[in-house]
């Protein structure tokens, strides 16, 4: 259904070094070990920050402040470095399938609109 070219070799974490060092490049001006909000960063990344936080994250809320691994999915975006995208996607649908709040679970975007697609009268 959903093949993002990834393989079960590529990394899920990368050195927080290259990470922190390819932000400052990118124009980052918030504390460096404190949380990394997207308007932290220059107007030139600002806007890849917002898609990638708004098409990836499963949060609910807080948009402006981005999460590790979407900070790792962006930094090896740029550098053109391989990425497991799909395990990190599984791994967190998998932690708040387990959380127990059975009111909704929390999924990036597009697998909602994965799900339209599939099931067009739900």
């Amino acid at each position: 259904m959903l093949d993002l070219g990834d393989s079960d070799n590529d990394p899920t974490i990368i050195p927080e070094r290259l990470a922190k060092g390819l932000w400052c490049r990118m124009g980052f001006t918030g504390h460096i070990n404190g949380k990394i909000l997207k308007t932290s960063f220059s107007h030139a990344y600002k806007f890849m920050v917002h898609c990638v936080v708004h098409a990836l994250s499963h949060r609910k809320g807080a948009y402006d402040e981005t999460s590790d691994y979407i900070m790792n999915i962006i930094t090896c975006l740029i550098l053109n470095r391989p990425y497991n995208v799909s395990q990190v996607i599984f791994d967190y649908m998998a932690e708040n399938a387990r959380a127990g709040n059975k009111q909704y679970i929390m999924y990036p975007s597009f697998v909602q609109m994965m799900i339209d697609d599939q099931f067009k009268d739900l």
